[in-house]
């Protein structure tokens, strides 16, 4: 019996050729989709769940959330929180660490590089119990000065893993300046599924740091990433109740903030403006995003709603060419109807025809699965290119994942075929063989065109959002972020703070620049950096105004007239002004508590914040933070010093060159290649003992906005096949339906219709579905959409949905038109004689 129906149904696929193809096309495209998306949510999900122990891990998040500021939100931690959680919550905490990743300089004979160092405390084995392949993990990271590096890293130096007791220089892991650091252990590579970027691990130290720093030393400085390993019988939420508790009760804020915010903390708790956020350590891919702020994480982040987006949108790829399947296989009902009728009279059972059906069905799923895996394979560079992953498809060395494919092929054939096996198997032989057709029912007409309707929703749907994703992608990225981007170089020039001038002067040489400034961040780069300030003016309101947080940064001369902004009040820093720079007071003047003396540019947002109605009002007042009191010099536009998904924040400059660590370079030439080896032979002759980082400020702008290019080709990948298996779809009922009416157009024919009637009948037929479709789609579209734009600060007019959606629909129109009037025009240039002699 199981032989027949194979053999039957594989009959009737290669005897229905064109519907045969259309249907395994579009299931293969809708399989494809699945596939995909499949193996990226498998891995978005999968990460640090290799680690032994991984349930019990969770790491600290911090939210300052002060009076008249925007939230701050970060994933690090001050550096202080861990030993003091670990001893206070015993019962909860088996151990605590801190990481810290800076940059240093690595030198192994005439080789150096800059690599990412990662510092943790001796109890990191302990959290993360990472495999070793040389040395063990009780010895290896016991004490100072011990390294432990990967498996990779060891062949780039060494060309071998066995280099326990191998020794490398690194600059500068304390005051003493360079190191000869031996390597205690070796690691395995860690695998891609890690939030994690360890290369080397050296043991921190506090005596590194000098006392009352704000890295280790610190309440309030967020600079470590801090982990707990909690007893296996306490949850992250206990845990998390645990700290609130301390935080409200026994910590050392509740003073910290009495201080701070004065007034503003009576009778409110500490958590009502610091906030300590527990998160599991497999959550941290996929949801650390909503915490992390603009400060990002240890390597890049997922995003759990990209993960589900797109899961729906190859649900609704798949569906679609279900849909397909169903509206062409009712449609050829009427071709079935004798086989039908013949197979009842010779004692088959409903049951037996309908499993002959669905049987088909569930063949013609797996045929369209082979093409899904061989067309998966193809374009799966293509998509790891977009997502920047590393995804591979093995089916033979993943059972897990090739019994997932079955079963999904399995569901789909039964889901696609069941309403088709339903509809085949009730028709009774007596009306067919009677008739010698089945007559088609209004009911499944009406059935097939709302199928249509949902098919062109769907697809109308994704292409609007495809059009508003790139539209907003767009808008970032081109919008006037307030200053001049082009044109400029960023150079690191932390490990060469002793040799600015010189490094000044030589690159002022090169006629390729224009100008050289320094600064404490570049533009999209920002260390969340704020400090207390109190105006000790009235304001324009006559109000005594409370201390306040600001956000600072510290910039040169020339750096504003580099970027070409210029003020709206006042005047930017200048060396005709022996004021503007900020000079550390002496030690005479530190015992007399004297503030030494500084100007201050504010931004126009710090302005209205602090009361000032009008810019000019604020030049020559005084504001002041624990070490400097500052003459207001100027007043600057907002400028989107960060990414503009994250608005505008009340901003003070000030010009500090102990904090100098980047060179801003403007240049004149578009020969990039020769300027930027002329910058490097410079860098080289000055700082020989360390690695140039160099980058062009245009890609640093542009990779702000990744996350949306990805998303918005992805959406435009899919919106294109779901346009594609959707028509295909309308292009097989088309088909159907012109040869059903064959005989009707014939006739039409006879009396006179024209080859433009004729189209213009069927265009319509199908045009009624599609329209309807749009009213569907376009408020389901923009409701979404708007829902999305929601999280940027500067987007998109909403009103610009409504000619968006209004376009797609006419496209949608023009492509459905297309689709029908080929086969429309091709019939109705037939001969009629031949239309009539049909049947």
């Amino acid at each position: 019996m199981f032989r027949n129906y194979l053999v039957t149904a594989w009959r009737n696929i290669v005897k229905n050729g064109v519907f045969s193809a259309i249907n395994i096309f579009g299931l293969a495209v809708g399989l494809m989709s699945c596939i995909l998306i499949m193996l990226f949510v498998r891995a978005e999900t999968g990460y640090d769940k290799w680690l032994p122990e991984h349930e019990q891990v969770v790491r600290i998040h911090t939210a300052y959330t002060m009076p008249d500021r925007q939230p701050f939100l970060t994933v690090r931690s001050p550096g202080r929180i861990m030993e003091a959680v670990r001893d206070y919550a015993r019962a909860e905490v088996e151990t605590g660490v801190r990481l810290i990743q800076w940059n240093l300089t690595i030198r192994k004979g005439e080789n150096i590089f800059d690599e990412a160092i990662t510092m943790a405390d001796g109890s990191f084995l302990d959290v993360f119990q990472l495999p070793f392949v040389h040395g063990d993990r009780q010895s290896s990271f016991s004490q100072p000065m011990n390294l432990v590096v990967t498996e990779a890293l060891a062949h780039k130096y060494f060309g071998r893993t066995d280099v326990v007791g191998e020794t490398l220089s690194v600059c500068c892991v304390g005051p003493q300046g360079p190191a000869d650091v031996m390597i205690t252990g070796v690691v395995k590579d860690l695998p891609n599924e890690t939030h994690l970027d360890i290369n080397m691990l050296f043991y921190l130290q506090p005596a590194l740091f000098p006392p009352g720093n704000n890295v280790l030393d610190t309440w309030t400085s967020v600079n470590v990433y801090t982990y707990f390993k909690l007893n296996p019988q306490v949850s992250a939420a206990q845990f998390q109740e645990r700290i609130n508790y301390w935080l409200d009760n026994e910590s050392p804020f509740g003073a910290m903030w009495q201080q701070l915010v004065g007034d503003k903390a009576a009778g409110r708790k500490v958590t009502d403006f610091f906030n300590i956020k527990v998160m599991k350590l497999t959550d941290l891919h996929l949801n650390a995003k909503q915490d992390a702020g603009n400060m990002g994480d240890l390597t890049p982040m997922g995003d759990a709603n990209m993960i589900r987006t797109f899961s729906v949108v190859a649900l609704i790829v798949l569906i679609i060419a279900c849909i397909n399947f169903m509206n062409l296989a009712t449609a050829k009902a009427s071709k079935r109807a004798k086989e039908v009728a013949m197979r009842k009279v010779l004692g088959a059972s409903r049951k037996q025809v309908a499993v002959q059906f669905l049987s088909e069905a569930i063949i013609l799923v797996f045929v369209a699965l082979l093409f899904a895996v061989a067309a998966s394979e193809i374009v799966l560079p293509f998509y790891n290119q977009i997502l920047g992953t590393s995804l591979q498809l093995q089916l033979f060395d993943d059972p897990s994942l090739l019994l997932v494919l079955i079963s999904v092929a399995t569901v789909v054939g039964i889901l696609a075929g069941i309403y088709p096996a339903l509809y085949l198997s009730r028709f009774l032989p007596s009306h067919i063989l009677k008739a010698s057709k089945a007559s088609e029912s209004a009911n499944s007409t009406k059935m097939r065109g709302v199928l249509v309707v949902v098919q062109f929703a769907a697809s109308i749907t994704l292409v609007v959002a495809t059009v508003v994703v790139y539209g907003q992608t767009l808008y970032s990225t081109m919008a006037d972020v307030g200053f001049k981007s082009e044109d400029k170089l960023i150079l690191n020039v932390r490990t060469a703070t002793d040799r600015l001038q010189s490094l000044r002067q030589e690159l002022l040489s090169l006629p390729e620049v224009n100008s050289v400034t320094f600064s404490s961040e570049a533009p999209t780069q920002d260390d969340e950096n704020n400090d207390q300030f109190r105006l000790l003016e009235p304001n324009d309101y006559g109000d005594v105004v409370e201390p306040m947080f600001l956000n600072y940064h510290n910039m040169d001369f020339g750096f504003f007239e580099a970027y070409e902004v210029e003020p709206i009040a006042g005047r930017l820093f200048s060396e005709d002004f022996g004021s503007d720079r900020i000079v550390h007071a002496t030690e005479a003047q530190k015992a007399q508590q004297e503030k030494s003396q500084a100007g201050i540019i504010l931004n126009l947002t710090a302005v209205k914040k602090l009361g000032f109605t009008n810019p000019e009002n604020i030049i020559g007042k005084t504001l002041v933070n624990q070490n400097h009191q500052f003459t207001v010099i100027g007043v600057i536009p907002d400028i989107h010093f960060r990414s503009m998904k994250f608005g505008i924040r009340a901003t003070v400059f000030t010009l500090n060159p102990s904090r100098f660590r980047i060179a801003n370079i403007a240049f004149n030439t578009q020969n990039l290649p020769a300027l930027v080896n002329k910058v490097e032979d410079i860098w080289q002759r000055n700082v020989p003992q360390h690695p140039i980082n160099l980058q062009f400020l245009s890609e640093m702008m542009a990779a702000q906005y990744q996350d949306e290019r990805t998303t918005a080709r992805l959406f435009l990948a899919f919106s294109v096949l779901a346009i594609i298996v959707a028509c295909l779809g309308l292009y097989g009922l088309s088909a159907f339906t012109v040869e059903r009416r064959t005989k009707e157009i014939g006739i039409r024919k006879v009396m006179g219709a024209s080859v433009k009637d004729i189209v213009k009948l069927l265009i319509w037929q199908f045009s009624k579905p599609v329209m309807l479709a749009n009213i569907i789609a376009w408020p389901l579209a923009a409701y979404f959409m708007l829902t999305w734009l929601q999280a940027f600060p500067y987007r998109i007019d909403a009103w610009w949905i409504a000619p968006i959606c209004l376009g797609v629909g006419v496209l949608s129109l023009l492509i459905a038109w297309l689709t029908v009037g080929g086969n429309a025009a091709w019939v109705a240039r037939r001969n009629p004689v031949h239309a009539l002699r049909y049947e």
